[in-house]
């Protein structure tokens, strides 16, 4: 359970047994240390002094540094021997610098050389890809207690709402049980009410809401002549929203307010899933998917946004997110003809359409969905860079009701809620 995951790791490891650091070397350009772990580390004089936090280096309030690196790389020395000193903290490094004359005194941490002493100890507690889980349906369900938790909980208790993010990022999806329904008074958003509904209170937990051209908030409810395919009674398809814009939302919040209706079932797919097994199975095209560009567009209702963006976009650490939209596709515009008679681009855009199609497979195979009929009262959160999200048809001749009320937040915000949670609580 997260629960005991989370208690083994709020208490820092102790340090009893631990070496003291030591000063093996140094020069005007590198400062050579065996730290108390016994790992030897070469640190650049630059690095180091750019980091300084002295108080007439970082400014304490802003915690905006003072200076340029231009500024403090020319001419720079160390005066005297770097010692190290202890603290009721713990041991520090000491450096004093001259730089034309002028000295400035800094001190690190063994935290912050600990930090800075590999790349792996860099991304530890700013990025969190080796938490998260790729699942099918039968992984997401043996977890399913995980991706719970209640709005009080959320609302009010600062390490619950952190168990939600390391969950979100973990599973890139979780649901908020028993969200109030919005006070009768309240029965139309507009702009000026927007901070009242209960999804705002759920999204402001993260930072600033992500408005775009539906609104701050956006109703979800079948409408005559829809301006989206998510008004209408139909079939939604597996999809992320606004792919059309060059930086997507990273978080979907939908509040089921009413949910009766015969039908209307929501199914999620982990897209990183897929691509793992795109990548695993046709090496070759998977790299095809990496590269083609994929047209994305909206063009109605006097709005035309367009961007084009590959199937799959990866960092040297793994999969950063996916694209996929298929309703929202515009035409190709990559390996569509050989008019100068290069085909490479042709024979690339085939490799693109056999990686597609292992990929639609995949994701569209009921072994890999989450389906629920999602409860009136409970709010899905996902990210919208990973988890794919479809409802089916639905027919409200029953005399049943679907009202769902929808925003977003950037990935920047929740990313952000993520390492401040992560170093508070772990």
């Amino acid at each position: 359970m997260l629960t005991r995951r989370l208690t083994g790791l709020l208490r820092k490891p102790p340090l009893l047994g631990r070496r003291p650091i030591t000063v093996s070397s140094y020069d005007n350009d590198k400062v050579c240390l065996v730290l108390g772990s016994g790992k030897a580390v070469a640190y650049n004089t630059v690095f180091l002094r750019d980091s300084c936090t002295a108080p007439e280096s970082i400014d304490k309030f802003s915690q905006q540094k003072l200076f340029t690196t231009s500024e403090i790389s020319q001419n720079l020395r160390i005066e005297g021997l770097p010692q190290v000193l202890e603290s009721a903290t713990g041991p520090l490094l000491k450096i004093v610098w001259n730089q034309n004359g002028q000295l400035q005194t800094s001190t690190y941490t063994e935290e912050f050389l600990e930090e800075y002493s590999s790349k792996e100890n860099i991304r530890r507690d700013k990025f969190f890809e080796r938490e998260q889980l790729y699942w099918s349906n039968k992984e997401l369900v043996d977890h399913i207690d995980e991706i719970q938790i209640d709005y009080g909980d959320y609302i009010t208790k600062e390490k619950d709402f952190f168990k939600a993010c390391y969950n979100l990022n973990r599973y890139g999806i979780c649901f908020v049980n028993n969200t109030p329904r919005p006070e009768h008074h309240m029965q139309v958003m507009t702009e000026d009410n927007a901070t009242s509904w209960p999804v705002y209170k759920l999204a402001e937990k993260f930072g600033y809401i992500k408005k775009t051209f539906y609104g701050t908030l956006f109703d979800v409810k079948n409408v005559k002549k829809a301006i989206n395919i998510a008004y209408t009674k139909s079939f939604l398809p597996l999809h992320m929203d606004l792919l059309y814009y060059e930086s997507p939302p990273g978080l979907q919040l939908l509040h089921f307010i009413d949910n009766s209706t015969s039908g209307g079932e929501n199914i999620f797919s982990d897209s990183f899933k897929a691509a793992l097994y795109v990548k695993q199975r046709d090496p070759e095209a998977y790299q095809a998917l990496l590269k083609v560009p994929i047209t994305y567009h909206y063009d109605n209702n006097n709005e035309y946004y367009y961007y084009s963006r590959p199937l799959i976009v990866e960092d040297k650490y793994g999969i950063k997110e996916v694209n996929f939209a298929p309703s929202f596709q515009g035409p190709f515009e990559f390996g569509i003809s050989d008019d100068d008679g290069d085909n490479v681009d042709s024979k690339l855009f085939q490799l693109f359409l056999r990686g597609f199609n292992l990929f639609d497979d995949f994701v569209n195979d009921p072994k890999n969905h989450y389906q629920l009929k999602v409860p009136e009262g409970s709010t899905v959160i996902f990210d919208n860079r990973r988890v794919l999200h479809s409802r089916l048809a639905f027919s409200d001749e029953n005399g049943g009701d679907r009202w769902l009320m929808g925003t977003y937040v950037d990935g920047d915000s929740f990313r952000s809620k993520l390492r401040v949670g992560h170093r508070k609580f772990y």
